[in-house]
């Protein structure tokens, strides 16, 4: 049967043959959530090119130059932030960490790995408005 196409064997194959190999077979829990915005409102990086125009703005469908000052732009846009996430996982610990230092985010890390113990952490982070990394 050689002349059968690709795509029949594929659905003619069992499925436990298929599954990725990176997919865990038990069901893992989400304990906590880190949100990690590094947005840096209003600060172009320094090696930043001449940028196009009209471009996206808006975070989390918020315009953060729309807002008072950066701080309260930086508070709503992770409060929203994490509005959306509880409607996926509404059990999870939530810790927002906005603008944070890289001693800060590794702490923060550490603590939350430490607690979920077996179970799953996820990150979420956004950053945009910093210098590119340097080589060394």
């Amino acid at each position: 049967d050689s002349d059968k196409s690709p795509f029949y064997t594929l659905i003619s194959t069992p499925k436990s043959l298929i599954e990725p190999t990176w997919r865990t077979r038990e069901r893992m829990k989400t304990v906590s959530v880190a949100l990690v915005l590094c947005l840096n409102i209003g600060t172009d990086p320094p090696d930043a090119a001449i940028t196009a125009s009209p471009r996206a703005r808006k975070e989390c469908w918020l315009d953060p130059l729309g807002l008072p000052s950066r701080q309260k732009a930086l508070e709503t846009i992770g409060s929203a932030l994490q509005a959306q996430y509880e409607r996926w996982q509404s059990r999870a610990r939530y810790r927002q960490l906005l603008d944070p230092t890289a001693d800060e985010l590794r702490r923060m890390c550490a603590a939350l790995r430490r607690s979920a113990r077996n179970d799953r952490v996820l990150l979420h982070y956004n950053g945009h408005g910093v210098p590119r990394p340097t080589p060394n």
